[in-house]
């Protein structure tokens, strides 16, 4: 079963300090935001940043092919550092 790693989300409660960062200091480009969020594409990755009320944390999204007889889902694991895994099983 290949794995995809699909996106990396960043929720942060400083959303306009990160986004002004990645802009003025590192030079990057926001092609797609919002009040709410914004997003660097590379490489196929999603790399987006979401408005959150609470602590900093961070999601990783990956998609996994099935064969072909299993159902759509997604799955919620966490590492040890408590980064949340996404998993979308897709046939």
């Amino acid at each position: 079963m290949p794995t995809e790693l699909k996106a990396i989300v960043f929720r942060t409660s400083k959303l306009k300090e990160t986004k002004d960062f990645f802009v003025a200091e590192l030079g990057f480009v926001i092609k797609e935001s919002s009040v709410t969020h914004f997003v660097i594409h590379t490489k196929g990755i999603r790399v987006l940043f979401v408005e959150s009320g609470s602590d900093f944390n961070v999601e990783l999204y990956v998609t996994t092919r099935l064969d072909a007889d299993a159902k759509n889902k997604l799955t919620l694991h966490e590492d040890p550092n408590k980064i949340k895994i996404i998993i979308s099983d897709k046939s």
